[in-house]
């Protein structure tokens, strides 16, 4: 029987899919598994490690059941911004620390007398803020002297899932580059941030290539019943992932948005993209075949409609037109932001709210602020000449019509929404098509790849009303969050 599947896992915050992919993208099956976040008042959010390591081998093989013989390999895709202590064997010592996690946030003036953040930026791509790896692991060897043994390994989410499948320490380029000691510009880790942080590479995984083929370990092999030859593929971090999914190379002039849980406006470019700005900085991430994924992330998009919806009701996000309401703005940065220079102090605000405004209309103000934050990236980026002239959107949020609209008159360009459930699962089968040789490369692996696509079109009034109210946004912004 012939080896023609790849398996797919996509590790998120608040879910676990493992999918059963074929040559042309398409699912053949797959679990979708919610994940319990270990949380209490002081900022933690964490996965049990070892809940998480059962769950993530119980479903795997629930998937393949029937399929065993046909896998050829397993390609895992991750968040960024997960960290965990492990010893040299592996043993836990920390839960998995996820990228919602907060607590780090009061070792922020502590970092600020060691660290010089804009060194950082300059070398590693990514701004430091509280979320970053960078912050956790200086938090957690302050905070916790047994984390301070020279044989203390810190591993990244990605880590962990590859560590679980293979049993060597590897790290992929892609979520390398997002914790803030890899220096983007020698796609290595480095060694003079390390130094600051009290760490060594030999405290890290090794890093590897995204298409890096790894053995899979004899006890997974076995407990999963696979053939002897299949291999894991390093994957890329899930935006990364999400990327090839929607095309990144098949076209110039694409920017790709995520809207989970977590958002993303990126572009692939052939360097490395440093620019400094006064709200936001581009955050320059490594993607793959020499190319950087420009743009950036932010932690308040799905969450911020979650909360909402929480507070106001299920009812309050069924909106229907846009009606611009000029004065009532939501900065929606409910945990923090990254990338943003006012990002590890920064807390939500609802400004301008008056009695005649209605549940819905704080809804919509919700969905324009994660849309103002997000052009506030988009034309950082343009401003470095990373410009695009269409948008490739897929992830939970694009279900929501009404954020749809926001978001093509906030950022003045038609958003192609990607009609995959699963994107990230899709890239990642994608990836492993390509290491495994069963195309030319990605691009060529894409074409093949069956999708459909709907596409949401700017409406001039709205693009205009949009302009004059982002002006504001940006206005009551720096009064906010940059003050002297």
């Amino acid at each position: 029987m012939a080896q023609d599947l790849i398996l797919a896992i996509d590790l998120g915050t608040s879910y676990l899919k493992v999918g059963l992919i074929d040559q042309k993208g398409k699912i053949l099956k797959s679990e979708r598994k919610r994940l319990k976040l270990i949380t209490d008042s002081f900022g933690k959010a964490e996965h049990d490690v070892n809940a998480l390591s059962k769950l993530l081998l119980k479903t795997t093989k629930k998937v393949i059941e029937g399929y065993e013989n046909r896998i050829a390999a397993i390609v895992p895709s991750t968040y960024i911004f997960g960290i965990m202590a492990a010893d040299s064997n592996g043993k836990p010592l920390t839960n998995l620390i996820t990228l919602l996690d907060t607590r780090s946030r009061v070792v922020h003036n502590d970092f600020l007398g060691i660290f010089d953040p804009d060194e950082i930026y300059y070398r590693s791509g990514m701004p430091p803020t509280f979320h970053s790896s960078l912050y956790k692991v200086f938090w957690l060897r302050k905070t916790f002297e047994e984390l301070r043994r020279n044989d203390v390994l810190f591993l990244s989410s990605k880590d962990f899932v590859i560590y679980l499948l293979s049993g060597k320490f590897l790290s992929d380029e892609s979520t390398a580059s997002s914790t803030g000691y890899f220096n983007t510009h020698k796609l290595d880790w480095d060694d003079e941030i390390l130094q600051k942080v009290g760490i060594t590479r030999d405290n890290l995984s090794t890093i590897v290539p995204a298409p890096e083929l790894i053995p899979v370990a004899n006890e997974v092999r076995s407990f999963l019943k696979l053939k002897n030859n299949v291999k894991v593929v390093a994957g890329l971090y899930d935006g990364g992932a999400v990327a090839l999914a929607s095309g990144v190379f098949d076209e110039k002039k694409k920017a790709i948005m995520n809207l989970g849980t977590t958002a993303m406006l990126r572009v692939a470019y052939d360097k490395p993209v440093i620019g400094k700005g006064e709200i936001v900085s581009c955050q320059t991430l490594y993607l793959c075949n020499g190319n950087w994924f420009i743009g950036g992330s932010v932690n308040n998009a799905g969450s911020v409609v979650a909360w909402l919806k929480t507070l106001m009701g299920p009812r309050s996000i069924d909106i229907e037109d846009v009606v611009v309401e000029d004065n009532l703005l939501f900065f929606p940065y409910l945990t923090g932001e990254r990338g943003f220079s006012f990002g590890s102090n920064s807390h939500g605000v609802i400004y301008g709210l008056e009695q005649r405004h209605s549940k819905r209309d704080v809804v919509l103000a919700g969905l324009e602020g994660v849309a103002f934050t997000l052009r506030s990236m988009a034309d950082e980026m343009r401003g470095y000449g990373v410009s695009f002239s269409k948008v490739v959107a897929s992830g939970g949020g694009t279900k929501f019509g009404i954020w749809m609209k926001v978001l093509a008159n906030v950022l003045k360009t038609e958003i192609e929404i990607l009609q995959i459930d699963e994107p990230a699962l899709v890239g990642s089968a994608l990836l492993g098509s390509a290491a495994l040789g069963w195309s030319e490369g990605i691009s060529s692996a894409y074409r093949y790849m069956e999708s459909v696509r709907i596409s949401v079109e700017p409406d001039e009034y709205l693009v205009e009303k949009y302009d004059v109210k982002y002006d504001r946004f940006l206005e009551i912004l720096k009064t906010l969050y940059l003050r002297k």
